[in-house]
């Protein structure tokens, strides 16, 4: 058996998982609000992998989380306020081999050996929860930079003058069309027409959302994160041209309100260098939020 991992900026889930890649044991934690969470991370993870070896045997353990991973020390996780975690604790505790990766980059292998870009060969994989993790695929192949794991495809600037993002720079593109941002706007034109804050997290904010789908100001925060969408996409594709855009995270359970609209007005606009070529194929991810826990223990070797 194996332990998959996969740390979020607002939650984490642990799976134990078979030698057929399938979940057959799911733990989740909420990491909102939590004092000192790199701490929390560390004792609640030692728990459950204390609790699972009690029962299965482990062979090892893969955890993707948001920052740059080196070995079992990551830094930079901006969206849960860490500037360092090691993991290596947990490891020497246990005597298994854990080994770190980014958790866009778990997800997108995830989605390229096992889901949704598989037929693919150029491809490029968009994770879109409390930030926007990437990896893109060229000729079958994970590109992967020298110096640090790279692909910040969400920190790229979509408007120099823009908001400020966690990473320090202003005007990223995952400040802008995060699902993150994306919620929290919505939440503030529900709050104004009479929904309370407490009943808008979780699936609760879905379904609320859909009887107010109409109203004006929602159609602008959507109209707005769409625009913003198509000015990220079209760098995407004049940089890479890849064959395929693959969508993960919570971005996938509001296809008909962002993804077809979104795919719509790409079409209708084509706004891209190459005008003349058939836009890439825009698909969802198959593995939804598991694909973090999948592809962690994928990147094992």
């Amino acid at each position: 058996m194996k332990i998959g991992i996969d740390i979020g900026g607002s939650h984490m889930q642990i799976g134990l998982i078979n030698e057929n890649n399938e979940i057959i044991k799911e733990f989740y934690e909420d990491l909102k609000d939590k004092e000192n969470v790199s701490n929390f991370i560390i004792e609640y993870l030692d728990e459950k992998i204390s609790e699972l070896k009690k029962n299965f045997q482990i062979e090892r353990i893969g955890i993707s989380i948001p920052g740059t991973p080196k070995g079992t020390i990551v830094e930079n996780i901006n969206n849960l306020g860490i500037k360092k975690i090691d993991f290596g604790i947990l490891e020497k505790k246990h005597n298994i081999k854990i080994n770190v990766i980014n958790d866009g980059l778990a997800a997108a292998i995830a989605e390229k050996e096992l889901g949704a870009m598989k037929e693919f060969k150029d491809c490029v994989f968009l994770c879109m929860g409390t930030g926007i993790g990437s990896a893109v695929f060229m000729d079958g192949k994970l590109l992967k930079p020298v110096r640090n794991s790279g692909f910040e495809i969400g920190h790229m600037i979509i408007d120099k003058n823009g908001k400020e993002c966690k990473c320090e720079k202003c005007g990223c593109f995952e400040t802008y069309c995060s699902m993150k941002e994306f919620k929290k706007s919505i939440r503030e034109v529900l709050v104004t027409l009479g929904e309370t804050e407490e009943n808008l997290h979780g699936e609760n904010l879905k379904i609320i959302l859909n009887k107010h789908t109409s109203n004006k100001e929602i159609q602008v925060v959507i109209t707005n994160y769409i625009d913003n969408m198509i000015v990220g996409l079209s760098n995407i594709i004049d940089i890479f041209e890849p064959e395929a855009i693959c969508f993960g995270g919570s971005f996938i359970y509001y296809k008909e309100m962002l993804y077809d609209k979104l795919i719509e007005e790409m079409k209708k606009r084509k706004y891209v260098f190459n005008k003349q070529s058939e836009l890439p194929q825009m698909i969802l991810a198959k593995y939804g939020n598991r694909a973090g826990l999948i592809g962690s223990i994928l990147n094992i070797e």
